[in-house]
C-alpha cells in the first residue's frame, strides 16, 4: 500500500438542510466492501430475515415489538440509507430494512453483531463503521457501543469509543458519512467507527461491535436503529466523470451506438479523514484500474471484462440502465476485490428511440404575431427552418414574422442519452409583402426619403425627424442616429414590420455667424464665426468678391450702394466631411445721416407719402412724435419703420405745419436730441 502522509486542516464544506435539493458538486456515493457490507436488505415485507447463527448475542424476534435482549430486522422509510447524494441520503435510496435493538442493564456487555473476514490485504487501511441512531436519547440508560477489530486468535488491533450515542456534543462520537465533517450539528443518520491498519501478514480478522457493561437500572433501557456496517478499504478519493454530462450523478448514450458512453476516472491526493477535519494524502505507487457495473442499484458489483484503463468508452446496442463504479489498488492487488478503493458512482441510462414526440405549431399566422412552436417528448431539441433558422429550445418562436419565414420546419428530439426522432410541420404566414428602402449614413441636418410598399396603411416611428409618420415615403432628418420602424398593414388587417437605419456621420453641425444688418458709408466689418461642432474648415464669400478661409476672418469694407443687399455666405466641414452653410444678407446703403422730411404728401402716389426719421438704421432707443397746432400727439413710435401716415385714428388730418420731436442713441451710444417742423400737404 502507498505511504500515507498526515495533514491537518479544517474542511470548509456547506452542509444542506435535509429536504433541500443538493447541489450537483456532491458526488453520488454508497457504504460497500466485499468484505463486510450489511444493509439487511432491500425488501418491502415489514420484518426481514434475521442474521446468521452466530452473528450476534442478542435473539432473532419475527415481530415489530422487541424485548430486551432481542433484535429484529424491519422494513423502514428512514433507515440509514443505500446511496448518498454527498453527506445525505438519496430519495428513495433511504428505504429498506434495518436491526431494532432492545436491551437493558441487564443484558449490556454483549455483541451486537460480530463477524470473521477473510481474504484481506496485510500493511492496509480499512475503515469498520455503521449507522446508528438512538431511539430514545433521554432514557436513563446511556447506550455507548465498542467497535473492535482483533485477529482470528483473539488479539486486539484497534477499538473505538462510541461516545453516548445520541448525547451532547462532547459526549457523543458520531461522524458524518465517509469524507465529510462538520461538528457543528448532527447529521441525519449518525455514523461511528474507526480506521484500523492490518498488521503485516494479517488477511483475517474478527470485527464486533458490543455494547458497554452499563450500571443503569434494571428497568432502564435503549432502543438502536443500526444499518450499513461496513468494513472496507480507504485510500485516496477516486471521482469519475463524464465530460458530456458535467456535474450530474446521472449519464446517459443511445442504443442505436451513435452516443458512445466516455467516463473519465481520476485519483485524488489523499481523503478526508473519518470523524476528524484531517485530510490525509496518499498516492498510489502503481495504481491498476476495474470499472465495475451493478444491475440491482449498487447492492452487487461485477467487473466489466477488458475495462481496465483509468478512462472508459463504449456504445451499446439495446436499452438499458444500471450503475457503474471504478476500483483502484496498487497494481499486485487489483485480483483481490478486497483491497481495492472505489469511486463514486453514476447511473448509466441507455434509451431507446423517443416516443410520443411531437412538434406542433400555431400555423398560420399574421406578420404581426408570434410564430409559435412547441416541441415535446425529448430533453433536448434542435429546430431548423427557412431562412437559416435554428433554436434549441422546447419553445422556438419568431416575433414578427415575415413572409419568407413560410415553410417546413424540422426538430430533432433528443432523448436524455442522444437517441433522435425526426418531427416536421409546415408554416404559413400571411400579410403584406413588404418592400423597404435601405438606409444610410447621413451628415447633421440633411435629410433622406424613406420608402414602404406593400399595404394601405403606414405608421413611423419614432416620428421624431420625419414630416409624416404616416405615409408610404416619409423625409426624415434626424438629429441623431436612428433607426426607424414602419408598421405596414394590409386590407386583411395583418401587419409586417420594417427597419430602416440611419446613422449620423457627424454628432452635430451648425453653421453660423454674426454681422451687422446695415452697413454705412465708411464702416469697417467684422465677421464672427459662432457655428457649433468639430469643424475643420471654413470659407467665407463676403458678396463683395472677397473671400477667406480663416475661421476669424479679415474686416471688410463695402462699396457705396443705395439700399442693396447683399449675401455672404459660410461654408463649414466637420471631421465628418460634413458639409454646411450659412447665409445671411446685409442691406449696403450711401446715407446713415439722420433726418426728418420738412414736408410730405399722403396722398398715396408712392413719393413722400410718409413722415419719418430716414437713414436711422443704426439708432437705438429711437422716440419720435408728432404734434398738431393745438400741442396734441397725432402720431408716437419707437420704431423706425413705422410711419405716420398723415391720420389719426383712420381720419386724415388737416394740411397745414406740424412740429416733430425725435431723440435716439447713435451708434457710438451718444444720445442725440432734435426737433422741427413739417408741413403735411394735401
Amino acid at each position: 500500500m502507498p505511504v500515507a502522509v498526515k495533514t491537518s486542516y479544517l474542511l470548509i464544506l456547506s452542509i444542506l438542510l435535509n429536504g433541500i435539493r443538493l447541489s450537483a458538486q456532491f458526488p453520488v456515493t454508497q457504504p460497500w466492501s466485499t468484505s463486510l457490507s450489511v444493509t439487511f436488505g432491500n425488501g418491502t415485507a415489514p420484518i426481514g430475515p434475521p442474521l446468521s447463527t452466530g452473528y450476534s448475542d442478542f435473539s432473532y424476534t419475527p415481530v415489530v415489538d422487541v424485548i430486551p435482549g432481542t433484535y429484529n430486522v424491519v422494513y423502514s422509510e428512514n433507515d440509514a440509507g443505500h446511496l448518498f447524494y454527498g453527506p445525505f441520503t438519496m430519495g428513495p435510496s433511504s428505504t429498506g430494512y434495518k436491526m431494532l435493538l432492545y436491551y437493558n442493564a441487564a443484558s449490556s456487555g454483549k455483541t451486537l453483531y460480530r463477524d470473521t473476514l477473510h481474504n484481506l490485504c496485510g500493511s492496509t487501511k480499512y475503515l469498520f463503521w455503521a449507522g446508528i441512531n438512538n431511539m430514545y436519547p433521554s432514557g436513563c440508560l446511556k447506550p455507548e457501543l465498542i467497535f473492535s477489530v482483533e485477529t482470528t486468535t483473539g488479539t486486539v488491533i484497534a477499538t473505538f469509543d462510541s461516545g453516548i450515542i445520541g448525547g451532547a456534543l462532547a459526549q457523543d462520537n458520531y461522524a458524518w458519512y465517509y469524507g465529510y465533517f462538520d461538528r457543528t450539528k448532527k447529521p441525519k443518520v449518525p455514523f461511528y467507527g474507526m480506521p484500523v491498519t492490518l498488521p503485516p501478514g494479517v488477511h483475517d480478522v474478527v470485527v464486533k461491535i458490543m455494547n458497554k457493561p452499563s450500571n443503569a437500572f434494571y428497568q432502564c433501557y435503549a432502543e438502536l436503529e443500526i444499518d450499513n456496517i461496513v468494513f472496507m478499504p480507504i485510500g485516496p478519493d477516486i471521482r469519475i466523470s463524464s465530460p458530456k454530462f458535467l456535474g450530474g450523478w446521472i449519464v446517459g448514450s443511445c442504443f442505436q451506438g451513435n452516443a458512445p458512453l466516455v467516463l473519465n476516472g481520476k485519483i485524488e491526493s489523499g481523503y478526508q479523514d473519518f470523524g476528524t477535519a484531517n485530510y490525509i494524502l496518499q498516492q498510489y505507487n502503481q495504481p491498476a484500474y476495474q470499472w465495475q457495473e451493478s444491475r440491482d442499484d449498487g447492492y452487487t458489483w461485477t467487473d466489466i471484462p477488458g475495462e481496465n484503463s483509468i478512462n472508459i468508452s463504449r456504445t451499446f446496442g439495446i436499452p438499458d440502465t444500471f450503475w457503474v463504479r471504478m476500483r483502484v489498488s496498487e497494481s499486485t492487488d487489483i485480483g483481490n476485490k478486497n483491497c481495492s478503493n472505489v469511486s463514486n458512482i453514476l447511473q448509466v441510462e441507455v434509451d431507446g428511440l423517443p416516443k410520443d414526440f411531437d412538434l406542433s405549431t400555431n400555423s398560420p399566422v399574421c406578420t404581426d404575431g408570434d410564430l409559435n412552436l412547441k416541441v415535446t417528448g425529448g430533453v433536448t431539441y434542435n429546430t431548423f427552418g427557412p431562412n437559416g433558422f435554428y433554436d434549441n429550445s422546447a419553445f422556438p418562436h419568431i416575433y414578427h414574422p415575415p413572409l419568407r419565414d413560410s415553410g417546413w420546419y424540422y426538430s430533432e428530439i433528443m432523448s436524455f442519452g442522444g437517441c433522435k426522432g425526426v418531427d416536421s410541420e409546415y408554416v404559413r404566414i400571411v400579410g403584406p409583402d413588404l418592400k423597404i428602402s435601405a438606409g444610410r449614413p447621413i451628415c447633421y441636418s440633411d435629410t433622406l426619403h424613406l420608402h414602404a410598399s406593400g399595404g394601405t396603411l403606414y405608421n413611423w416611428t419614432p416620428a421624431t425627424g420625419l414630416n409624416n409618420a404616416h405615409i408610404a415615403n416619409p423625409v426624415a432628418q434626424p438629429l441623431v442616429s436612428t433607426t426607424y420602424e414602419v408598421r405596414v398593414t394590409d386590407d386583411s388587417g395583418c401587419s409586417a414590420y420594417g427597419k430602416v437605419d440611419i446613422p449620423l456621420r457627424d454628432s452635430f453641425l451648425l453653421a453660423d455667424f454674426t454681422s451687422p444688418e446695415v452697413v454705412c458709408p465708411g464702416d469697417v466689418i467684422s465677421f464672427r464665426d459662432t457655428s457649433a461642432g468639430q469643424i475643420t474648415n471654413w470659407n467665407w464669400d463676403f458678396g463683395n468678391g472677397n473671400h477667406s478661409n480663416l475661421k476669424v476672418p479679415p474686416a471688410q469694407t463695402f462699396s457705396l450702394l443705395n439700399n442693396i443687399f447683399l449675401p455672404v455666405q459660410l461654408h463649414v466641414t466637420d471631421t465628418a466631411g460634413c458639409t454646411l452653410t450659412k447665409k445671411k444678407y446685409i442691406r449696403v446703403v450711401n446715407n446713415c445721416f439722420i433726418a426728418v422730411p420738412s414736408a410730405f404728401t399722403p396722398n398715396q402716389d408712392g413719393l413722400n407719402d410718409y413722415l419719418y426719421p430716414v437713414n436711422a438704421y443704426k439708432a437705438t432707443q429711437l422716440d419720435f412724435k408728432v404734434f398738431n397746432r393745438n400741442g396734441q400727439i397725432v402720431f408716437h413710435t419707437r420704431d423706425m419703420n413705422k410711419k405716420w401716415d398723415g391720420t389719426v385714428g383712420g381720419i386724415p388730418q388737416a394740411s397745414g405745419v406740424y412740429v416733430w420731436m425725435l431723440s435716439y442713441n447713435d451708434e457710438k451710444g451718444k444720445h442725440v436730441y432734435q426737433q422741427g417742423t413739417t408741413a403735411l400737404i394735401r
